[in-house]
């Protein structure tokens, strides 16, 4: 596993949400936790639907770079990514979800949601898999 230093230096663009992540989950040793079990599992600063609105609304503007990096890696658009996410694939994306994603992604208002909840989770684990060697 990568030095939280050596993290930030290969990735110094995403130095604040690297330090927002780890400070949120408390240390560096929840990482390979993180990696291995996903963020399902439950994990500090990020259980709670309160936490994950406010990590998402803060950190919104490096989530979106975060999400349109890893869809245009995949070849595949944004939504039709967030909307394969494993919290979709049991329970499909409905109108309201895909409305509250193109908001969290336009900049507009949000509600505390299944969309903020999971775009907290997806820069934690984004964040976690940098960690890997």
């Amino acid at each position: 596993m990568k030095s939280k230093a050596q993290v930030i230096k290969d990735n110094s663009d995403k130095k604040t949400i690297i330090n927002a992540v780890i400070r949120s989950l408390g240390s560096v040793d929840s990482v390979q936790d993180v990696n291995s079990h996903g963020m399902e599992a439950g994990f500090s600063g990020f259980t709670y639907y309160s936490d994950t609105h406010a990590f998402a609304m803060r950190h919104r503007k490096a989530i979106v770079s975060m999400l349109e990096e890893s869809a245009d890696m995949l070849g595949e658009d944004v939504v039709a990514m967030v909307a394969s996410f494993g919290v979709f694939r049991r329970n499909p994306m409905d109108n309201n979800d895909r409305k509250e994603l193109y908001r969290f992604i336009g900049g507009g208002k949000c509600d505390q949601s299944t969309i903020t909840n999971l775009m907290a989770w997806f820069a934690a684990e984004e964040v976690c898999r940098m960690f890997e060697d």
